[in-house]
Order: C-alpha cells, then sequence, then structure tokens
C-alpha cells in the first residue's frame, strides 16, 4: 500500500525532470491506477448495497406475510360477527387490529432502512478525483 501511495502522490521535482513521453506514460499509469482503485471500491460498495438491500427485502417480506395474516384475520373476524351477534367478534377484531399495527411497523421499519443513494460513497470519490484532476493539469 506504501508503494500505491508513493505512486500517487506526484513529486514535482520528478516530474520536471521527466521527458513528455515518460510524462505521458506516468499521467497514463496513475489514471489507470486510479481507474483500478475506483473499480474495487465500487465493487466493494455493490456488495454491501446488496447486503443492505436483501435485509430490506427480507423485513418487506415479513410485512407481506403480516398482510396475508391480517387479512385472514378479518375474514375470520367478520365470519364471527355474521355467525354471532355476541362480543366473541370483538376479540377477534382486537386481535386483527394488533397484527395490523405490528406488521405496519415492520414494513416502516424495512422501508426506512432501504438505500436512498447507491454507491454514494463512489460517486464521491469520483467526485473528487475528477475536481483533483482539473485542478492539477488545468
Amino acid at each position: 500500500m506504501q508503494r500505491t501511495r508513493e505512486l500517487m502522490v506526484p513529486r514535482p521535482e520528478r516530474v520536471t525532470r521527466l521527458s513528455n513521453l515518460q510524462l505521458i506514460k506516468e499521467i497514463v499509469s496513475q489514471v489507470t491506477l486510479l481507474a483500478k482503485r475506483q473499480v474495487q471500491l465500487a465493487k466493494a460498495e455493490i456488495r454491501a448495497d446488496v447486503r443492505a438491500e436483501a435485509k430490506v427485502a427480507g423485513g418487506l417480506g415479513l410485512a407481506a406475510v403480516g398482510a396475508i395474516i391480517v387479512a385472514t384475520l378479518l375474514l375470520v373476524t367478520g365470519a364471527l360477527a355474521l355467525s354471532l351477534v355476541l362480543p366473541g367478534w370483538a376479540a377477534g377484531l382486537i386481535v386483527t387490529g394488533v397484527v395490523a399495527i405490528a406488521a405496519a411497523l415492520v414494513a416502516l421499519v424495512s422501508w426506512r432502512r432501504r438505500i436512498r443513494t447507491p454507491l454514494q460513497h463512489s460517486r464521491d470519490e469520483l467526485k473528487q478525483d475528477v475536481r483533483f484532476a482539473r485542478e492539477r493539469f488545468a
């Protein structure tokens, strides 16, 4: 890693001693190294983003299961309400309400964990590199 850092930091006294061809080769090697590093960074960031999104998908899957359970409980509650005109349906409705609230909370928590700006670190690094190159070679 130390060798890489040495390559990335141009030294003015070294650059002034290079011929035009050598300077162009140096620039090309620096740009190539930078591009390789950016690709490595993007790959690592994509892996992390995919893992996070998999967790979100799992949470949303749980919320979907909860929604199915809510629908089932509502149907049971409706059947109890129609068949018995007694407080038995009220218990079914309370259970349905509790399950609906739990499913809504799981969905809300999962939705808030989603990645809003994918590859943010790579984008920031690329912007910095472009800004550096413009300042350095302009």
